[in-house]
């Protein structure tokens, strides 16, 4: 029985970084959701944003449910601390 000649993706496919960089958002969003929801309400003005700020507000939640916002706060302080920052 021959081989299907199916080649795996490689690491130069833009598929692959999409995925990459896709993911990285994702648990930067989830990790630090106190920014989002800052930076999102500072641009709703207009009211256009308030369906990724309600989002945002629930991953917020989620994230300080399952303690993985207390883990972002603690990286903020010590990269605020290595770059010689306040943390805010």
């Amino acid at each position: 029985m021959a081989e299907p000649n199916a080649k795996p993706p490689t690491s130069t496919s833009p598929w692959a970084w999409a995925r990459v960089l896709y993911a990285v958002l994702a648990l930067t969003v989830f990790a630090f959701p106190g920014g989002l929801v800052d930076w999102l309400d500072d641009r709703n003005a207009d009211g256009w944003l308030s369906a990724p700020l309600a989002l945002a507000r629930g991953v917020d939640a989620a994230s300080t449910a399952l303690g993985v916002k207390q883990i972002g706060q603690r990286l903020r302080g010590w990269f605020a601390a290595a770059i010689g920052g306040e943390d805010a």
